[in-house]
């Protein structure tokens, strides 16, 4: 079939490539004058700064790094110890720090102050969650958000707040006002696989080098925004900001959902449109600098990721030091992606501010893609919506490919990829 794809993010790009190889003809459309997915990533000082930055659990970014592997991308292991400061009105005080053993890659405390001051409050706390997340997969009440997980498990304040929510906003990138709304599972799951011993991934030569690989083949037209989506007869009417057109036997939607009716045909896609405009959206800054306040006071204390918050955990942003994990700025002038900022950034070492859109996930959330999976399934079905908005939200890049390996199936594509092991190579400039 002749196949449209609207968007070149990672849902876009795995759709394109999974149908591109089952024998269709496949067609990009990306609004951006680039691709969406790397479209963020730049060069610095000669290296690469994905933004955001992308480091992967082999067992929470399994078929992604399946897919990175089916197309000849190689990994390399990256260390993310982390170092948390609490921010005063005068100054910032560091009371944490950690690093991971040589052996086994597990998490240890290795500041004297962090273990003094809260060191069997942080034990406690992950004994605590240890028995919490046990006794939630042994209950039969499973479907509560995690709000309600909190709620229901006194886990102690410094642990959960302090270390372990910064952790989810890291992998969620989401308001910290509303991940309580998140279903509470599918983070358990995250965080007890958090703990196994494997180091996180990146991929050699970054997003970039992925897209490449992706779209190797397909025709990609940028700077195409879609303005008009139209059903007539057998086929599907695609039309263009330029002007431009083209008929299609089928068309995949792989973008938010937030702005669908700017294109989709208002009377035959009505009940789509319903439907998909249900779908909460909201957007954050990614801020990539060069500015060294967001890092702890101590050079010493300099970790890959660094949290900062205040006593209440009213404030709090978080901060990659993008020089450790990325061996093409190694040896290069420090250089930060901040999330949410909240302390000042010097404006003059601010290199780029990315606008990212997230979806939020709700409890509301997994019977709307039940939905919108039924729907798919309907007979004469030609205009179809991906995104990892589509699944659980967590990875977001996973969820991205799932839901690609969703259309697949509709479209009875092969899957490969699916439970290749990553070609894992080491990084010498990060020291291993």
């Amino acid at each position: 079939m002749d196949i449209a794809i609207i968007g070149s993010g990672m849902a876009g790009l795995a759709t394109a490539r999974i149908l591109k190889d089952a024998g269709h003809t496949v067609t990009i459309f990306e609004a951006l004058s680039g691709r969406g997915m790397d479209s963020h990533s730049i060069q610095f000082e000669g290296g690469i700064i994905d933004a955001p930055l992308r480091v992967m659990n082999p067992h929470l970014w399994k078929n992604t790094l399946s897919l990175a592997t089916h197309l000849g991308m190689t990994m390399f292991p990256v260390r993310t110890y982390m170092a948390c400061s609490w921010l005063f009105e005068d100054r910032t005080e560091t009371w944490l720090t950690t690093s991971r053993t040589r052996i086994g890659n597990f998490p240890i405390i290795n500041n004297r102050k962090g273990l003094k001051q809260y060191g069997w409050r942080l034990v406690k706390g992950m004994l605590q969650l240890k028995t919490a997340i046990q006794q939630f997969f042994k209950s039969e009440q499973q479907e509560i958000t995690l709000a309600e997980f909190i709620n229901q498990h006194h886990i102690e304040e410094v642990f959960w707040h302090g270390a372990v929510m910064p952790v989810l906003y890291t992998v969620c990138t989401c308001n910290p006002k509303t991940i309580g709304d998140w279903p509470a599972k599918p983070l358990l799951v995250f965080l007890r696989q958090l703990t196994d011993g494997d180091a996180l991934l990146r991929m050699q030569g970054g997003t970039p080098a992925f897209v490449d690989r992706l779209i190797d083949g397909i025709d990609i037209r940028s700077g195409a925004a879609i303005t008009g989506v139209e059903q007539q007869g057998e086929q599907v009417h695609v039309e263009t900001a330029q002007g431009s057109q083209g008929v299609f036997d089928r068309v995949i939607v792989a973008t938010p959902t937030s702005n669908i009716e700017e294109f989709l045909h208002p009377e035959q896609f009505a009940e789509d449109i319903a439907l998909l405009k249900q779908f909460r959206f909201e957007q954050g800054d990614l801020v990539i600098h060069t500015d060294t306040t967001v890092m702890p006071p101590r050079r010493k204390d300099w970790s890959v990721l660094s949290y900062m918050m205040d006593r209440k955990f009213t404030r709090q942003q978080f901060t990659v030091w993008m020089n450790a994990v990325e061996p093409s700025l190694v040896g290069k002038n420090p250089v930060f992606q901040t999330w949410r900022p909240v302390t000042d950034i010097d404006p003059k070492k601010i290199i780029s501010t990315v606008k990212l859109t997230r979806a939020v996930v709700d409890s509301s959330t997994v019977a709307l893609n039940k939905e919108l999976q039924q729907r798919h399934r309907m007979p004469d079905r030609k205009v179809f919506f991906c995104g990892s908005w589509s699944c659980d939200g967590l990875p977001i890049l996973e969820s991205a490919v799932t839901s690609a390996m969703n259309i697949a199936e509709i479209f009875n594509a092969p899957l490969p990829f699916v439970g290749l092991k990553p070609h894992i190579e080491i990084a010498p400039q990060l020291g291993y």
